[in-house]
């Protein structure tokens, strides 16, 4: 199996978001590549996907491979299916691929998904995303509430419907599905995470989630 850790250098909402110091001297990429090098097989199937190449510096840090990456498969409005598809394209040989955001470090839960890939019957799937359940009193657009009612209708919390957070912190996929679809297949598992999430896609939620890194919280 080959590891894909996309690391862009130009993220526009949190300035150097992958590559910054995150918690106890480590950054993003520093947390997710040391989890990724673990479990591999070898270290040199983990590969950063960069258009910088100082991403070489933390592939090497951890034996890991720097996989460069075209500028124009950096910018956010190349249709992101579109930069999976190219980056695994550049993976040598014909290996299944897991593909991991380093935005999510609560996450730690690689191994497992890697079980059920390989005890799964190829015939049935050719993806697993990891979800996180979630059960919330949510309303939809038009402010009717899902699952639940207001006042006599109301349901206690445990009583809610389970809907499903997606936000693609690991996937793994056939060779196939990686170059040609994205990180869904056709045929998808889902691993339900059993982690606190918080993707981090802001100033806010990269301090806040830094001091629950720091306090040992998960």
């Amino acid at each position: 199996m080959k590891f894909v850790v996309p690391a862009k250098r130009s993220s526009t909402r949190v300035p150097n978001k992958n590559y910054r110091e995150f918690a106890h001297g480590k950054s993003l990429l520093d947390i997710l590549v040391a989890k990724l090098t673990r479990v591999a097989a070898d270290p040199g199937d983990v590969y950063l996907s960069s258009e910088d190449s100082s991403a070489r510096q933390v592939a090497e840090r951890y034996g890991a491979s720097f996989l460069p990456r075209s500028a124009h498969l950096t910018e956010n409005s190349y249709p992101f299916q579109s930069v999976v598809n190219e980056v695994c394209k550049q993976l040598p040989d014909d290996d299944d691929v897991m593909w991991c955001h380093a935005t999510d470090p609560f996450f730690d839960e690689h191994e497992a998904v890697i079980k059920a890939w390989q005890s799964r019957d190829p015939e049935d799937a050719n993806s697993i995303t990891v979800v996180y359940p979630m059960r919330e009193y949510l309303l939809d657009g038009n402010f009717n509430p899902m699952g639940f009612g207001f006042g006599a209708w109301h349901r206690a919390s445990q009583e809610l419907p389970t809907y499903y957070q997606l936000g693609f912190t690991c996937s793994i996929m056939t060779r196939h599905v990686a170059t040609t679809l994205g990180l869904v297949g056709s045929r998808p598992m889902w691993h339900q995470a059993s982690n606190l999430t918080i993707d981090i896609d802001t100033q806010a939620q990269f301090d806040f989630a830094a001091r629950l890194y720091a306090l040992g919280v998960d």
